[in-house]
């Protein structure tokens, strides 16, 4: 009995040490390292590899993250999860609507020019809470400054790439989540830092009802 036991230990920990192995030895480039644990995740054979202490552990003097992340602060969009990765694996900046602030600006740049990270990805998702309120936002309520959620759809409002949409399509509200994510790309290729640096910035798109994440 002992000897099944510690049998199938020794199998678990085979089995946990080679999928480590395959991620760690990758030679993917960072956006694919990213679409192929999506694919892991949505196939329901997530990796789950850096989600332990052992990982913290790693980490605790220095991390070394291969993607910056924006992408709003949704609580079913957790880039983590999504892309299979785990503690020191993305850089992760979060607000509602994924818009650029220069807040938002210093912390990409940090991860560009301290952490030394060659991808930043824009991550919109579909039922997006923040452009949902600028398409419903009919008379333009946000111009009376009711509360800082105004100054959200002020800025989504402010978008060239949502003002040259088709208001009456009845793909609007797609197309402006979209729009509103290119929107993100457009400012940070126009960053001086990260253009300085060559890094390269893509953007993507989430599904909340299957999970699986697209090129925009």
């Amino acid at each position: 009995m002992k000897k099944n036991i510690l049998l199938a230990l020794s199998l678990i920990i085979l089995s946990s040490c080679h999928k480590e192995n395959e991620v760690i030895n990758s030679s993917e480039k960072p956006i694919d390292k990213l679409l192929s644990g999506n694919l892991r995740f949505t196939d329901g054979k997530a990796l789950n590899i850096h989600h332990n202490l052992e990982a913290v552990t790693k980490t605790r003097k220095k991390q070394n993250p291969f993607a910056v992340v924006l992408t709003c602060s949704d609580s079913r969009v957790d880039p983590d999860i999504i892309f299979d990765q785990g503690i020191g694996d993305l850089f992760i900046v979060k607000n509602a609507g994924n818009l650029i602030s220069d807040i938002d600006y210093g912390t990409i740049e940090y991860a560009v020019e301290h952490l030394n990270v060659k991808l930043i990805v824009v991550l919109g998702h579909t039922d997006c809470g923040a452009v949902k309120a600028f398409v419903s936002d009919d008379n333009k309520h946000y111009k009376e400054h009711k509360s800082h959620i105004d100054d959200i759809i002020s800025q989504i409002d402010n978008e060239n790439e949502i003002k040259k949409l088709d208001v009456k399509s009845k793909d609007y509200l797609i197309n402006c989540i979209k729009a509103n994510a290119l929107h993100s790309v457009k400012q940070l290729t126009e960053d001086k830092l990260i253009k300085e640096n060559k890094v390269k910035i893509v953007s993507l798109l989430y599904n909340v009802a299957n999970g699986k994440v697209t090129h925009l």
